[in-house]
């Protein structure tokens, strides 16, 4: 229970958002990239194009979602208690 209610400093929180930000967009950039691989491989002859174009849609992506990700003031990773341990919430049968 002490664990949720923690308070985090602010370096903790920009760096969780630095983190999961370079984690996506390597993730999307390396997806692009396999993806223009195989679309180069299978349906254009190999010309390279595909490849360039698969790979800067992952960076793309990936840098919007940082964008959005470091403007944002809340925190994604934090659990949200749903009720409070002093009240009971009914359950439906």
């Amino acid at each position: 229970m002490a664990s949720r209610n923690r308070l985090v400093a602010s370096e903790d929180v920009n760096g969780e958002k630095w983190d999961r930000c370079l984690t996506d967009t390597v993730v999307k950039t390396a997806s692009g990239l396999a993806l223009g691989i195989v679309f180069s491989a299978i349906l254009f002859k190999r010309r390279p194009w595909p490849v360039f174009l698969g790979t800067g849609i992952g960076i793309g992506m990936g840098y919007s979602n940082c964008q959005n990700d470091l403007r944002s003031p809340h925190v994604h990773s934090s659990s949200i208690p749903t009720t409070r341990p002093d009240r009971h919430v009914p359950t439906v049968r």
